[in-house]
């Protein structure tokens, strides 16, 4: 099969635009995190380990295969605890107490 060279160089032109998109929907698809409200992110690299800073809420870029982000929550959250004691004219009264604690 004889093929020209203005052929050969439309189909190269769509091959490397063809790569260009893939490139950057796999920048968009991996290159970017949410991070919702209420949590915390920080970024485990594998090369060079955990990252000093903390992410807050919002999106955020990171290199794909390499950065992981790590998401923890942070909001406050209530801790029922309950007691069954006696009175001094010997009457039993349920106290609760409800704790707002971040972990």
């Amino acid at each position: 099969m004889n093929v020209s060279p203005g052929m050969a160089n439309g189909a190269r032109a769509l091959t490397y635009g063809a790569a260009g998109v893939g490139l950057l929907f796999g920048a968009y698809k991996y290159g970017l995190y949410n991070v919702d409200g209420g949590h915390r992110a920080v970024i485990f690299n594998k090369i060079t380990g955990v990252k000093e800073e903390v992410y807050g809420e919002g999106t955020h870029i990171r290199i794909p295969f390499i950065d992981i982000p790590v998401i923890y929550d942070v909001r406050a959250k209530p801790r029922s605890l309950q007691s069954l004691t006696g009175s001094r004219d010997l009457q039993m009264v349920q106290i609760t107490l409800r704790v707002l604690s971040r972990p």
